[in-house]
C-alpha cells in the first residue's frame, strides 16, 4: 500500500496562532487527553491501530499547537465507500470521537486542516462525530441521540428506582435458570455467536471477530464481555467499554427466538449492576434513532437522551450523504441481508462493514 503524502501544517497566522501537524503514527496525546472532562476512550489514538489492522482504514492524527503547546486534537481515518471513492471520518462505528480543542481558534485550525487533507486525499467528505456543537454553520445531522443513565454506587438503589415492569422482566430471566458470565477475550466466541446472528436478523453486516479481539488486546481492563447462557447455549451477550466518564455498551445482541426468556433484560441488568459496583458515574446505552424500538428499550431503564452532532465538510455543491441504514435506498439490501444463511453473513459481513461507518 502506498502511503499518502503528509500534508504540511496550515499557516499559523491564518488560524489564530495555531499550527496543525498531521501524523500517520499514533501521537502521544495522553498528557493532553487525561485532564479533559470531555475526553473519552474513543479519543485514544490506539483506535487508529485497531481500525488499520482490522479493516485497512488509514489513520491521520491532527494536532493543533500554539507556542509549542497542544491545544487541540482530531483523529481521522480514511474509509473506502461502498459505491466507490473514499471519505474521512472521526471515527467510524462510534457515537462521538471528533474534535477536542481548548478554544475556537484551535477548532477552526483543525477544521481547516481537515478540509485541506480531504482535498489532498481526494476524499468525498469529512464526517466529524461530536458530543458538543461546533462553531459556525457546518452541514450536520442531528437525527441520532445517545441515551445515558446516571448511576448510584449501590446497585440496590438503582434496582428500586427501576420501573416495576422492568424489574419483573429481569426476575423472569432469573427464574429461567439462566446464568450470567463476565470476563474478557475468553468469552468473545460466545459473544460473537449471538452478535453475528443479531446483526443478520437486523439486516446489517457484522464486524469480524478479530475486530473485537484487537479491542480486547489494546484496551485490556477497560473491556468487559457479558454472556447470558441457558446451559451451554449463549442467548444474549455484549461488550462494554469503560473510562473515567462511565461504561458504554457499543455492541450487544440477543437471540430473538428465545426472547420470552427475558435473557436480554437480564443481560442489561447485569451490565448496570456491575457498572454500579465499579462506581461508574454513568451508563451509556449507545445511539439510537429517536422514538425507534431500540430507543424505547433503552429509555425504559430510565436513561435520558443526549443529542449527538455529526458535522460534514463537503465539496462545493455536494449535499450531506444519506448514510442512514433505514434510508429507502438501503431497504432492499437490508431485506435481502436478513435472508442470508448465517454462515455466509459472517463470512462476507466484515468486508462490507469495513466500508460502512
Amino acid at each position: 500500500m502506498t502511503s499518502a503524502p503528509t500534508p504540511r501544517p496550515i499557516d499559523a497566522a491564518a488560524s489564530g496562532g495555531c499550527a496543525v501537524s498531521v501524523d500517520r503514527d499514533p501521537p502521544r496525546w495522553a498528557e493532553y487527553l487525561s485532564p479533559r472532562a470531555d475526553a473519552t476512550l474513543f479519543h485514544d489514538p490506539v483506535w487508529g491501530t485497531v481500525l488499520a489492522t482490522a479493516y485497512g482504514q488509514r489513520p491521520f492524527y491532527l494536532t493543533a499547537r500554539r507556542g509549542g503547546r497542544t491545544v487541540g486534537v482530531l483523529h481521522l481515518v480514511r474509509q473506502k465507500g461502498l459505491t466507490g471513492g473514499a471519505h474521512l471520518v472521526s471515527l467510524p462505528y462510534f457515537d462521538a470521537a471528533g474534535i477536542l480543542a481548548d478554544d475556537r481558534d484551535a477548532t477552526v485550525a483543525l477544521l481547516a486542516q481537515a478540509r485541506s487533507l480531504m482535498a489532498e486525499l481526494g476524499a468525498r467528505w469529512v464526517e466529524l462525530r461530536q458530543a458538543e456543537p461546533l462553531p459556525g454553520d457546518l452541514p450536520s445531522r442531528t437525527d441520532k441521540v445517545t441515551l445515558r443513565l446516571p448511576l448510584p454506587n449501590d446497585p440496590e438503589i438503582l434496582w428500586k428506582a427501576l420501573d416495576a415492569k422492568v424489574r419483573n422482566q429481569v426476575r423472569k430471566g432469573q427464574k429461567e435458570n439462566l446464568t450470567v458470565h463476565q470476563g474478557g477475550a475468553d468469552l468473545l466466541p460466545d459473544f460473537y455467536a449471538v452478535y453475528a446472528r443479531t446483526m443478520r436478523d437486523l439486516g446489517s453486516p457484522p464486524h469480524h471477530e478479530r475486530f473485537f479481539r484487537l479491542i480486547a488486546e489494546q484496551f485490556g481492563e477497560a473491556v468487559r464481555v457479558f454472556v447470558v447462557r441457558a446451559g451451554d447455549r449463549p442467548l444474549a451477550a455484549s461488550v462494554t467499554l469503560a473510562d473515567s466518564r462511565g461504561v458504554r455498551v457499543p455492541w450487544a445482541g440477543n437471540d430473538w427466538r428465545v426472547r420470552q426468556s427475558c435473557a436480554n433484560m437480564l443481560l442489561y441488568w447485569s451490565m448496570l449492576e456491575e457498572a454500579c459496583r465499579r462506581q461508574a458515574p454513568c451508563f451509556d446505552f449507545g445511539r439510537s434513532t429517536r422514538d425507534s424500538g431500540t430507543y424505547r428499550f433503552k429509555a425504559q431503564w430510565g436513561a435520558k437522551e443526549v443529542p449527538l452532532y455529526w458535522y460534514y465538510l463537503l465539496r462545493p455543491g455536494d449535499n450531506v450523504p444519506d448514510l442512514r441504514p433505514d434510508s429507502p435506498k438501503y431497504r432492499l439490501a437490508t431485506a435481502l441481508w436478513r435472508r442470508l444463511p448465517l454462515r455466509l453473513a459472517r463470512l462476507i459481513g466484515p468486508r462490507i462493514i469495513a466500508r460502512l461507518s
